[in-house]
């Protein structure tokens, strides 16, 4: 039992663990739930790892970058943002030189709303196109950086490599300074 509670220890909190004879003292204890079931309880924390490199600088925003983020904000005002309160706007330029715009909408199941950026991109794929160019993400208010989340980071890892352009208020992202170790195939 001892080994089995010391491997739970270190599996929940590799970076604390104590030294060999000594006990947490931060509660963490053992629970019996019901019998014949046991629980290791844990205070789950926030660390800060060293970062391998400093993330990249935004570019300034130039005339192009300027003019698709007037779109992205513009567009913003069509999301169906009911429950956060919270628009975002998106417009994507494509190879072709086409620009497809996309809301967030929300739904009351909140797994199943849409980010803007994912609406966007599904918009050009279902046009046809596969080839994007960049990306400007605007939400409120507009002066202020509104980052993509997870999810739609690794959209648009897909269809663009790691120096993809995310153009945000305060200026031109790379992509891979937003998603350094994006998931590939």
């Amino acid at each position: 039992m001892a080994k089995l509670i010391d491997s739970m220890k270190r599996f929940f909190d590799p970076l604390h663990y104590p030294p060999e004879g000594e006990e947490f003292d931060d509660g963490a204890e053992l629970l019996r739930a019901s019998p014949g079931v046991r629980q290791f309880g844990h205070t789950f924390r926030t660390v800060q790892l060293p970062s391998a490199q400093e993330p990249d600088k935004p570019l300034p925003l130039d005339e192009g970058a300027s003019a698709l983020l007037a779109l992205a904000q513009e567009i913003r005002g069509n999301a169906y943002a009911k429950y956060s309160g919270f628009h975002v706007g998106a417009a994507l330029l494509t190879a072709s030189g086409k620009v497809y715009l996309g809301v967030n909408v929300e739904n009351a199941s909140y797994p199943n709303g849409c980010c803007a950026e994912r609406s966007a991109v599904s918009a050009a794929i279902t046009a046809g196109e596969r080839e994007f160019t960049a990306i400007a993400v605007c939400g409120e208010p507009a002066s202020v950086p509104c980052y993509p989340c997870g999810m739609c980071r690794q959209v648009l890892a897909e269809f663009g490599g790691p120096d993809f352009p995310v153009i945000l208020a305060d200026g031109i992202y790379p992509l891979r300074s937003m998603l350094p170790y994006a998931f590939t195939l």
